[in-house]
């Protein structure tokens, strides 16, 4: 594991892509995982072709983590995979996402408005992999906010981002992600 960042807990490596969980969004309620994509041969300081960040809810992770030690989401990865071959399909079918964005009136608010006015969706996916256990995709793209407020896809994402990982880096990810957690959750009421 390689840390830059004093911020980072967790960094997961592929091939000319990584992930690393961020423990600075805890104090709004959620985790932020930067998806990174990279090219060695370009000029020190160039290298990244494309960074993702995405947040999610802390209850949604606590949750994600324990269907990962449980083994409920290895046995929606076996379910993934019989219907994958049932069905021809070439890859399965995601068995985690979680969605989310930033509305086109906040992001011109925060000055970083997109060039076509639509709102920024983001999406986090886990699907089991072919070559490797488990794939991690961040996905960034157009979206439309919803009478909720919730932000959809308007078409396919713009970038992406894959991050292959073993059965080892799947139980760490949730593992480290949970005792952080709790060690964050349990200084909050030290303080007081």
């Amino acid at each position: 594991m390689v840390k830059n960042n004093i911020n980072q807990i967790l960094r997961i490596d592929g091939k000319n892509v990584f992930l690393e969980v961020m423990n600075n969004a805890f104090q709004i309620n959620k985790v932020q995982i930067n998806f990174v994509k990279y090219d060695l041969k370009l000029e020190k300081n160039s290298r990244q072709l494309i960074n993702i960040s995405l947040y999610i809810d802390i209850d949604k992770i606590l949750i994600l983590a324990n269907d990962i030690l449980s083994g409920r989401l290895a046995a929606l990865a076996k379910q993934a995979n019989n219907i994958k071959e049932k069905s021809g399909y070439k890859y399965c079918k995601e068995i985690y996402a979680d969605i989310g964005g930033v509305s086109a009136v906040k992001l011109k608010e925060r000055g970083k408005e997109r060039p076509d006015g639509k709102c920024l969706f983001r999406r986090f996916k886990i699907t089991p992999g072919d070559k490797v256990n488990w794939i991690f995709s961040g996905e960034i793209g157009a979206g439309e906010e919803s009478e909720t407020g919730l932000i959809i896809p308007q078409d396919k994402p713009e970038e992406i981002v894959r991050v292959p990982l073993n059965d080892e880096d799947l139980k760490k990810f949730a593992l480290v992600l949970k005792s952080h957690i709790q060690a964050y959750l349990t200084s909050l009421y030290i303080k007081e």
